[in-house]
């Protein structure tokens, strides 16, 4: 047995986007939840904005 797949209109997922606190992808119809960034990716992305903003 194959569980039904539900599928959404992009009206659909930008309203949810928008009400939600958390981030989600819309891919071919359906919103999936993005995972949270680790800490080296935001220390990186950190470090990296400050270098940006001297240039």
């Amino acid at each position: 047995m194959q569980a039904e797949q539900l599928y959404s209109s992009p009206e659909e997922y930008l309203a949810l986007e928008v009400a939600s606190v958390d981030r989600h992808e819309y891919v071919d119809g359906q919103i999936i939840p993005m995972t949270g960034g680790l800490p080296n990716h935001n220390q990186i992305a950190g470090n990296l904005l400050c270098c940006i903003e001297f240039l």
